[in-house]
């Protein structure tokens, strides 16, 4: 077995050039002495906030706010329970205003509100955690990245995975030439997950008590309140989640975009076959193609997303530069990695890489260890907040892996042949895809967009 490097040794090592995005340490915004605990405002509570709660539970949690006061109801009485003098508000926009003495902020609300909560927090000078997607829009993740590097503070995306052993093993084996040019990667979500997210715009309803709808709907225009939305289907909605694609592609598709280095792109091109959305939702059967041009020492490659009855590739064939019965071996897989000499497949979150086929995996062995580890997704974090290292999906990186994902999503509503610059943020050749880049805010949350 190798003996891990130290971060000093790997920051002399030739690997640091091409790591530097996920490794360059940073100032802190304040010093920590031993033992003092990390004060923090947790945001959105319920469901997935729920491990906001518990991670900031082991420090010192000073405010909280959800919309739902029944579906938090068991944080918020966690959070009573330990921290008496915590303040629970409905309305995170007052808990900034009030709130002056604190040093972190966990996002956990549906994606519509992330840009908002995080702006917020950012502009505070507070380190933020944001579950993924980072952000609803392709303004709202260039100006979060911008603005996180401007204060100078800790930051993390919620894709468990990144932090993984098994997504360095991926990075490794392809930057060590194993696969040889990898020119195509396939990404794909849970078939269980087809039903996660409503396509279906529901029925007019009364608003439950223990809803705050008009605060739930945040930047969005006034609509009134439907079936199928709260608590979690919200993700199937246009307006408030970021479909499929949002809900995996920040997990599955890591691998790809930190491997291929295609966070160095400058350009794209992306289009959007299948399915398309009906007003309300977003679409599940559909199928998105990124063509990135060549990065450094990367060749051109082509990431696909499959999602629906185009992950079945016998009755819709992937339109493939790989040789379709290697395309077809890998099929099953949530991501698969093909090189001129070799293949690659990993599972959910990025989990189980492996070369493949075995015989491939068996002959190959492990790769050289270049990459730091890390010890945990949200200790890492915690970490980077008292020491002033980057954590492992900073915004500077995940901004970027969010960026992609929602240059697809565009082409999901576009449904044109579409070039984007990400040196400008914009697309070159289509006036009705820019104005997809940021939504129209709704009086009262413009903060952030102006």
């Amino acid at each position: 077995m190798s003996k891990p490097i130290t971060r000093r040794n790997f920051l002399r090592t030739g690997a640091a050039a091409s790591a530097s995005v996920f490794i360059i340490p940073a100032a802190s915004a304040r010093t920590y002495a031993a033992n003092e605990k990390i004060r923090f405002a947790c945001v959105g509570i319920g469901g997935m906030g729920g491990k906001g709660v518990n991670v900031a539970s082991g420090e010192q949690i000073i405010a909280a706010a959800d919309v739902d006061t029944k579906h938090a109801a068991g944080a918020i009485k966690k959070i009573q329970g330990k921290f008496p003098d915590a303040k629970i508000y409905t309305d995170y926009r007052k808990l900034f205003d009030e709130q002056k003495n604190l040093d972190a902020v966990w996002v956990a609300t549906p994606d519509h509100h992330h840009f908002p909560a995080s702006v917020r927090a950012l502009e505070a000078g507070c380190s933020v955690y944001c579950e993924k997607p980072l952000c609803h829009d392709l303004y709202e993740a260039r100006k979060l990245r911008d603005l996180a590097k401007a204060k100078n503070v800790a930051t993390q995306m919620g894709n468990q995975g990144h932090s993984g052993e098994h997504v360095r093993l991926l990075v490794e084996w392809i930057w060590q030439g194993v696969l040889g040019d990898v020119t195509e990667a396939h990404v794909r979500p849970p078939y269980n997950q087809m039903d996660f997210g409503s396509r279906d715009p529901g029925k007019v309803a009364s608003v439950p008590e223990n809803l705050n709808w008009d605060l739930w709907q945040g930047i969005n225009k006034e609509r009134e309140y439907r079936t199928g939305i709260v608590p979690a289907k919200w993700r199937g909605w246009l307006d408030y989640g970021t479909g499929l694609l949002g809900d995996w592609f920040c997990h599955n598709a890591d691998g790809a975009v930190w491997g291929l280095k295609l966070y160095e792109a400058d350009t794209c091109e992306v289009e959007c076959e299948g399915e398309e959305a009906n007003g309300f939702n977003w679409p599940h059967e559909v199928r998105v193609s990124w063509k990135f041009p060549k990065r450094g020492d990367m060749v051109p490659c082509i990431m696909r997303w499959s999602s629906g009855v185009y992950n079945n590739y016998d009755e819709k064939p992937m339109p493939s530069t790989v040789d379709a019965e290697k395309v077809k071996a890998a099929a099953k897989h949530p991501s698969a990695y093909y090189g001129t000499k070799g293949m690659a497949v990993s599972g959910w979150w990025m989990n189980g890489v492996r070369l493949f086929p075995e015989e491939f995996q068996k002959q190959i062995g492990k790769p050289k260890q270049v990459l730091p580890r890390c010890k945990g997704h949200e200790a890492d974090f915690l970490n980077a907040i008292r020491t002033g290292e980057k954590s492992s999906a900073d915004f500077d990186y995940s901004a970027r892996l969010t960026e992609i994902m929602l240059v697809g999503n565009v082409a999901n509503l576009v449904r044109e042949k579409l070039t984007y610059d990400f040196r400008t943020g914009k697309f070159t050749n289509s006036e009705k895809a820019n104005a997809l880049l940021k939504r129209p805010q709704r009086k009262g949350w413009e903060f952030g967009y102006v």
